[in-house]
């Protein structure tokens, strides 16, 4: 049986991807970072599918001009040298994990869908749409090329916001997001690894770009209410006017996070659900459990 190769398998993603993937009985090559060398193409002979998960996600206090450098190295470059490798290697499909990000910071009225035009807006979008379009337009011909558009990830010891909120949420503070109700699309942990195996295996896969999501899309106070309820604790919650948070914010430095955190971003997949026929195999409520219920709380 061919293989499937996976790089960045021991990451946030690729841990569980790997570990549910084996679960299925596939034979699974894991690729590290330090594997991702000239010699690549020989470790992937005897695959012939290549989820590629490594990458640079986001850094908080990073230098702006170092960063850009640092993404187009990590999800560009590498991206590349990854893709020629497979190719060189005969492998017939690569599965490139992007951000649904790629799309704007803030869907307009009526949300973001598969097809909506692409507004990358920081450092890290450039550089996962720069790479999208070069597989699209580069590698399409000698391999078939399947993009996934997740948006932020959830899941038991998540990186980022997510475990920030979580780990505030434990210790019982008053948090000041009460008032914060714009939908926000998220996708369980699980949910995800499961499409990546859809846009992996489904013969009609390939040539796709395709968003990924949970079926609802919480907000944040709505969010932090369900954390709290899973964890067996009151939700401290206040309504803090926008404009003050805003001013907070801008003090501390984190416009950005504010902006994540208020503005809506709301997804509508249509192409995974009628082309591959994949809906999210667990509700919001239950990868939210399972993320609260495996974090090894520090």
């Amino acid at each position: 049986m061919s293989a499937l190769a996976v790089t960045g398998a021991g990451g946030f993603i690729g841990t569980e991807f790997v570990r549910s993937t084996l679960e299925a009985r596939e034979n699974v090559v894991l690729l590290g970072r330090a594997e991702l060398d000239e010699s690549l193409h020989r470790r992937l002979r005897g695959c012939d599918t290549l989820v590629h998960l490594a990458a640079r996600a986001h850094v908080l206090d990073a230098d702006a001009a170092a960063d850009a450098k640092a993404f187009e190295r990590s999800n560009v470059a590498l991206t590349q040298s990854v893709a020629d490798a497979a190719c060189r290697a005969g492998l017939g499909r690569m599965v490139f994990v992007s951000s649904a990000g790629v799309l704007g910071r803030r869907s307009p009225p009526g949300g973001f869908h598969d097809h909506s035009r692409p507004a990358p807006h920081d450092a890290y979008t450039r550089s996962k749409l720069a790479a999208e379009e070069m597989l699209m337009g580069h590698y399409a011909t000698r391999i078939e090329v399947v993009i996934v558009r997740p948006p932020l990830v959830y899941g038991p010891n998540a990186p980022g916001n997510f475990g920030r909120l979580l780990r505030l949420v434990r210790r019982g503070w008053p948090l000041p997001f009460g008032a914060l109700d714009a939908p926000r699309s998220m996708i369980g942990l699980r949910n995800l690894c499961d499409a990546l195996r859809h846009a992996a295996a489904h013969p009609h896969a390939s040539g796709l770009r395709m968003l990924v999501a949970d079926r609802e899309s919480p907000s944040v106070a709505g969010l932090l209410t369900e954390c709290a309820t899973a964890m067996g604790r009151p939700a401290r919650l206040l309504s803090i006017p926008y404009s003050v948070l805003e001013m907070a914010f801008r003090v501390i430095g984190r416009e950005s996070d504010f902006e994540r955190l208020t503005a809506p971003f709301q997804l509508h997949p249509v192409v995974a659900v009628e082309r591959l026929g994949w809906t999210p195999p667990w509700s919001f409520e239950e990868e939210l459990r399972w993320a609260i219920g495996a974090t090894e709380w520090r």
